[in-house]
């Protein structure tokens, strides 16, 4: 070391030193702090082209996504849904398919593509305005033979079916679109997509495939979408990242469906894996939740390792 850095590293050390500067920094950290966040908040970025971990860059397209570019060229990839998004990660590096049911402008289906380059993904979006924008978010990332989009709104029956589109008044579309009848996005009189829902089971006659990790964010519609996807839960047993939102109805249905499939609901927070059998609980920070075909010895599991290698020995069991 430089002698003259080591004398002045000892000096600002100092006690009294060390209470001057750190006083007078103080207040300047935070207002720089302050301006930073101020930044985030009212500069957004339209487009990016961000560099993951890998080295693989995941494009987000001019319009298509605003929120979520900004995060990522502003906070990194632990911007958005930072425990979902390192939970999905895990299993991405671990699976050869994976179904985004509410896949919005692709975040997850682009990073699962980018992180496992032998993964098959499909992309369930069912509002035409963001499936749009998901397609392009696609063709940017050159990922048209392994992200599969589908303009399609799985639910629990086949058939018409009516979509509740709140405005936006961003560039951004809205993101809480829902199929749930009495939702407050039909109470207070939205705009309706009338569409064709189809089951999981319908989709799945023209299209095969085994299920390993499924994400869900369908706003207050995850009961139907879990029923009409029953029967290859129940035949492959997947992984299954669900946003729960808290309701006044509790989510019954929504309990009542992961115990008719025999699945433990877990709550992901930075913490860990709480298990619980209840859905009905405040829950800041964190809304979604891993479902899993099977469960771990305690009320928490702090390493996936455990719920994966469980599920692996009973399948090949």
């Amino acid at each position: 070391m430089n002698p003259l850095l080591g004398v002045l590293r000892r000096w600002r050390e100092n006690y009294y030193a060390s209470k001057v500067f750190s006083s007078m920094a103080k207040p300047i950290a935070r207002t720089c702090h302050t301006f930073a966040h101020g930044l985030r908040s009212h500069v957004p970025r339209n487009g990016v082209n961000f560099r993951l971990p890998n080295s693989q860059v995941l494009r987000i397209g001019k319009d298509s996504g605003i929120s979520l570019a900004s995060g990522l060229f502003w906070g990194g990839l632990d911007s958005f849904e930072p425990e979902t998004s390192r939970t999905l990660r895990f299993f991405f590096s671990r699976v050869a398919t994976f179904v985004d049911v509410g896949a919005n402008y692709g975040f997850y289906s682009l990073l699962a593509a980018h992180w496992n380059p032998n993964i098959q993904v499909l992309a369930f979006e069912p509002v035409p305005q963001i499936f749009d924008r998901l397609q392009r978010n696609i063709e940017l990332n050159g990922l048209g033979g392994r992200v599969n989009g589908y303009c399609v709104a799985l639910s629990d029956r086949s058939g018409p079916a009516k979509l509740y589109f709140p405005a936006s008044e961003s560039r951004d579309y809205e993101s809480t679109a829902t199929l749930a009848q009495g939702s407050w996005q039909q109470r207070q009189g939205w705009p309706v997509i009338d569409l064709q829902a189809l089951t999981f089971a319908d989709f799945e006659r023209q299209h095969p495939l085994k299920l390993e990790v499924v994400k869900i964010d369908v706003e207050d519609h995850e009961a139907s979408v879990l029923r009409g996807m029953q029967a290859a839960i129940l035949r492959d047993r997947p992984f299954v990242v669900c946003e729960i939102l808290p309701r006044p109805h509790g989510n019954e249905k929504t309990r009542e469906m992961i115990n008719s499939l025999g699945y433990t609901a877990y709550w992901i927070t930075p913490s860990g894996y709480f298990r619980v059998t209840r859905l009905d609980f405040d829950r800041p920070g964190s809304t979604d939740f891993l479902l899993s075909p099977v469960s771990a010895e305690g009320e928490v599991v702090t390493n996936l390792e455990t719920l994966w290698n469980k599920r692996q020995a009973v399948l090949a069991a």
